[in-house]
C-alpha cells in the first residue's frame, strides 16, 4: 500500500461529527435484520401459515430494498445525503409503528405491508449512508472508512437476536402448531378426530408410495424414508386410539414445574451461558428429565402431547355416540399392526433380516381399520361438540391476540426511538458538504458509465452472492445443529449468537488488516477461508462441522463493506446511483435461501463412498457463493487495480 494512503486520515477532523452520526445508523438495519429472521417461524405458528406463506416475511423484507434502491439513489442525487437519511428514518419508523394496527387485524397481509414500508426506509438509509461514509475523506482509504462504520452494524444484529429470543420468542404461548391447528379446526366445526383420521390416510398413502418400489428394502434412501413414515403413522395412530389426556396433563405440569425451578436457579442470561458452554463442549448436555422422556415415548414431542389433550376433550363430549365408540375401537385394532410395520422396517434399516413383503400386508390392515373409522366418524352426530367448539374458538383467538401483542411490542418501541433519532439528525446533521457533488440528473449517462465499469457490475454480482451466503449460513445453522448434533432449538440458537460475536470480532481485526493488505487480496483470502470452512461444514461430522459453520462468520465479516468499497471506488458522483445497484443485491440475496430449504427437504444423498445428509449437502450453495466472491477478489487485485 502506498505511503500517501497510509498518511491520509481515515476520517478528517472537520467531518468527525457527521461521521459519528451516520455511523449510528449502521446498527439500526442490523437490528431490523436479526429481529426479523426468527419472525418467519413465529408468524407461521401464530397465524398457522404454510412454509411458503411464512417465507413472505423475508420476501417483503428484502423486497423493500429492491423497491426503493433506485428511487433512493435518484432522490439523494437530486437533493442531499441528509434528506435521504431523514426520508429513510421516517419510513423505517412508520413501518415499525404500523405493526400496532396490524396486530389489531389478526391477519398477515398488514404485517407484510409494514415490513415492506420499514425496509423501504432501510433501503434509503443504506443507499445513502454507505456512499456518504465513502465521501467523508480521502478516496485512498474510503474502503477502510466504510469498514470502520460497518463494524458497528453487527452490534445492532446482536441486540436484535437477543430481543427476538429473550423478549419475543420466549414469551409466546407454548401451545404448539399442532395444538393451534386443532383448536382452529374445532372452532370451524371440524371434529378433531376426523382431521386426524384424514392425516392418517395421507401418511399411509405416502408410505405405500415409498414401499411400492420393488427394490425399496435394498435402498438406503427408501429404507430411511419408510422408517420415518412408518414411525409417524404408528405414533399418530396410537394417540388417536388412546390419547391418554390425563397423562399428557400430568407431564405438562411436571415440565412447567421444572421450568419454574430452572428460572429460580438461574436467570435467562445464565441459562444462555450454559447453552453456550454445551455448544463449546465445556459442559455436557443436560440429561432429559423423566417427564421429557415420557413425552417423547408416548407422544413424540410437544405437538403430539397437545394433540392428545385436545382429542381427550373432544372424546369426553362424543363418548356417548355409538358411532364414535366403534370408530375408536377400529383405530385401536390397527395399533398393533402399525407398530409391527414400524418395527419390521426399522429391523430392515438396521441391516437385520426381516420379511419385507409383510410390510404391505400390515399396511393393508391399517388402511382397512382407518377407512372404517372415517366412515363411522362421518355418521356421528356433531351436536354434543357445540360447547367445545365455542370454547376452542375463544381459546384460539386469545392465544393469537396475546402472541401478536408480544411481537408488536418491540417494533412499536423501536418506532418511537426512531422518531427521536429523526429529530436528532434533523437538528445536528449538516445540510450538505463539498462531497455532495452535482445534483443534476443524468441517469442514462450514469447507467452507461456504470455498466461499462466491469469492477462495478462484477461487484454487484459478488454482493448478491455474498448476501445469499450470509442469509443461508445464519438461517440454517439451527437446523444443522439440531439435525447433526441433536441440540435443542434453544441451545442451537446460541450458535447463531456465537457466530455473530465471531463476526463482530473479525470485522474489527480485518478492518485493521486493511491498513496493510490490499482490499482485493484480503477479500479473496477471506473467501478462500469461507470455501475451506464450508467444505468442513459439509464433510466433517460432529461438533467440528458445527464449528466450521460458525467460523464461516469470521470470513464473512468484511465482505459486504469491502465489496461495496471496491465496486464504488473511483465513481465520484456516480456512486450515488451506483450504490443503488449494490443495495438491490441485498434483495437478490433472498432468492437463494429457498433453494437451500428445498435441498433440506430432500432425502440424504448417496455419494457412493458416504451418505451425505441433506442438511450438509445444502451448504453446497454457500460454497458456490464463496467461490464467486473469491474470483471477484482475485480479479480486483490482479486486474481491476491495474486496468
Amino acid at each position: 500500500m502506498k505511503s500517501s494512503e497510509k498518511s491520509a486520515p481515515v476520517v478528517p477532523r472537520n467531518l468527525l461529527v457527521p461521521f459519528i452520526l451516520v455511523t449510528l445508523l449502521f446498527p439500526l438495519w442490523g437490528f431490523a435484520n436479526d429481529i426479523t429472521n426468527p419472525m418467519v417461524a413465529a408468524f407461521k405458528n401464530i397465524l398457522l401459515l404454510s412454509n411458503f406463506e411464512s417465507s413472505l416475511v423475508q420476501a417483503a423484507f428484502y423486497g423493500g430494498y429492491a423497491l426503493m434502491a433506485i428511487p433512493a439513489a435518484i432522490f439523494i442525487k437530486r437533493f442531499s445525503y441528509k434528506s435521504g437519511i431523514l426520508i429513510g428514518l421516517a419510513l423505517y419508523a412508520c413501518g415499525c409503528l404500523l405493526f400496532i394496527p396490524s396486530g389489531w387485524t389478526l391477519s398477515f397481509a398488514p404485517f407484510l405491508l409494514a415490513y415492506l414500508i420499514m425496509t423501504s426506509g432501510l433501503s434509503f438509509l443504506e443507499t445513502t449512508a454507505n456512499p456518504y461514509i465513502l465521501s467523508m475523506g480521502d478516496e485512498s482509504n474510503a474502503t477502510r472508512r466504510l469498514n470502520l462504520a460497518q463494524a458497528f452494524n453487527p452490534m445492532g444484529s446482536i441486540i436484535g437476536m437477543f430481543v427476538a429470543s429473550m423478549v419475543i420468542l420466549i414469551n409466546l404461548d407454548g401451545t404448539s402448531e399442532a395444538g393451534r391447528r386443532a383448536l382452529l379446526a374445532v372452532s370451524e366445526g371440524k371434529p378433531l378426530h376426523v382431521q386426524v383420521v384424514k392425516d392418517l390416510e395421507e401418511s399411509s398413502a405416502k408410505l405405500r408410495e415409498t414401499i411400492s418400489n420393488p427394490e425399496w428394502s435394498g435402498s438406503r434412501k427408501d429404507l430411511k424414508k419408510a422408517a420415518e413414515q412408518s414411525a409417524e403413522l404408528a405414533q399418530t395412530l396410537a394417540i388417536a386410539a388412546d390419547p391418554k389426556p390425563e397423562r399428557a396433563e400430568a407431564i405438562r405440569a411436571s415440565l412447567a414445574e421444572q421450568a419454574e425451578a430452572n428460572a429460580a436457579e438461574s436467570d435467562k442470561f445464565s441459562q444462555a451461558l450454559n447453552s453456550v458452554a454445551i455448544v463449546l463442549q465445556i459442559k455436557d448436555p443436560v440429561e432429559p428429565t423423566p417427564a421429557e422422556v415420557e413425552r417423547e415415548n408416548l407422544y413424540g414431542g410437544s405437538d403430539g402431547m397437545d394433540l392428545a389433550t385436545e382429542l381427550g376433550k373432544e372424546a369426553d363430549l362424543w363418548k356417548s355416540e355409538p358411532s364414535f365408540s366403534e370408530a375408536r375401537t377400529k383405530l385401536s385394532s390397527a395399533v398393533p399392526a402399525a407398530a409391527s410395520l414400524r418395527d419390521t422396517i426399522a429391523t430392515l434399516r438396521d441391516g437385520e433380516k426381516a420379511d419385507a413383503g409383510e410390510a404391505a400386508t400390515l399396511l393393508d390392515s391399517v388402511d382397512s381399520a382407518v377407512d372404517s373409522a372415517r366412515g363411522l366418524l362421518a355418521s356421528a352426530s356433531r351436536e354434543p361438540l357445540k360447547p367445545y367448539v365455542e370454547k376452542a374458538s375463544e381459546s384460539f383467538q386469545r392465544i393469537q391476540k396475546v402472541d401478536l401483542d408480544t411481537v408488536v411490542g418491540p417494533y412499536a418501541i423501536m418506532g418511537v426511538i426512531l422518531l427521536a433519532i429523526f429529530g436528532l439528525f434533523a437538528w445536528k446533521l449538516p445540510k450538505g458538504s463539498a462531497s455532495e457533488g452535482d445534483t443534476s440528473l443524468h441517469i442514462g449517462a450514469t447507467l452507461k458509465r456504470l455498466l461499462g465499469n466491469s469492477r462495478y457490475w462484477e461487484g454487484v454480482i459478488a454482493q448478491t452472492f455474498y448476501v445469499g451466503a450470509q442469509i443461508m449460513c445464519w438461517t440454517f445453522i439451527i437446523q444443522y445443529a439440531e439435525s447433526e448434533l441433536g441440540l435443542s432449538k434453544a441451545t442451537a440458537q446460541n450458535c447463531n449468537i456465537l457466530a455473530m460475536l465471531i463476526f463482530v470480532s473479525s470485522r474489527f481485526i480485518c478492518t485493521f488488516l486493511l491498513h496493510y493488505i490490499h482490499p482485493g487480496m484480503l477479500l479473496g483470502l477471506l473467501a478462500v477461508g469461507g470455501v475451506a470452512l464450508t467444505l468442513g461444514t459439509i464433510f466433517i461430522h460432529g461438533y467440528a462441522g458445527l464449528y466450521c459453520l460458525m467460523g464461516v462468520s469470521a470470513c464473512m465479516s468484511l465482505m459486504f463493506p469491502t465489496i461495496y468499497g471496491i465496486a464504488l471506488k473511483g465513481l465520484g458522483d456516480d456512486a450515488k446511483l451506483g450504490s443503488a445497484g449494490l443495495i438491490l443485491a441485498i434483495g437478490g440475496g433472498c432468492l437463494m435461501p429457498p433453494l437451500q430449504g428445498r435441498i433440506l427437504d430432500m432425502p440424504a444423498f448417496d455419494l457412493g463412498f458416504m451418505e451425505l445428509a441433506s442438511v450438509r449437502a445444502s451448504f453446497a450453495l454457500p460454497l458456490i457463493c464463496f467461490l464467486v466472491i473469491a474470483h471477484y477478489g482475485w480479479r480486483t487485485f490482479r486486474h481491476h487495480e491495474r486496468a
